[in-house]
């Protein structure tokens, strides 16, 4: 029986090969219509996307939401981040051995 192996070798290697080809075309291209539905529902929704994103061009900002006083009224309370020395003379040097370059994060 071994014998037979050994000298059936490269056939039945290229008959697991076939078979799992054939597997994989089923599993992927073959028998169900659930991806057409699926692929008609992403249309859909597509096309809704699409009809929303028209219609926000249409919209537009005069100045009196700008000039209004409540407007005019908010707080900004963000942070600023002061710039900093990024990043590695080397990035490929082991951690530890390469000092910080002299470069800045600008804003």
């Amino acid at each position: 029986m071994m014998s037979f192996f050994k000298k059936h070798k490269m056939e039945l290697g290229l008959g697991v090969v076939v078979v799992l080809a054939v597997w994989a075309y089923f599993v992927y291209f073959g028998g169900s219509s659930a991806p057409l539905t699926a692929s008609s529902e992403a249309d859909s929704v597509s096309s809704d996307l699409l009809v929303t994103l028209n219609s926000l061009h249409t919209i537009k900002l005069d100045d009196k939401l700008f000039s209004n006083a409540d407007f005019i009224s908010l707080t900004d309370f963000g942070v600023s981040i002061p710039q900093q020395a990024s990043g590695r003379r080397n990035p490929f040097a082991p951690v530890g051995q390469g000092n910080l370059s002299t470069t800045t994060q600008s804003q």
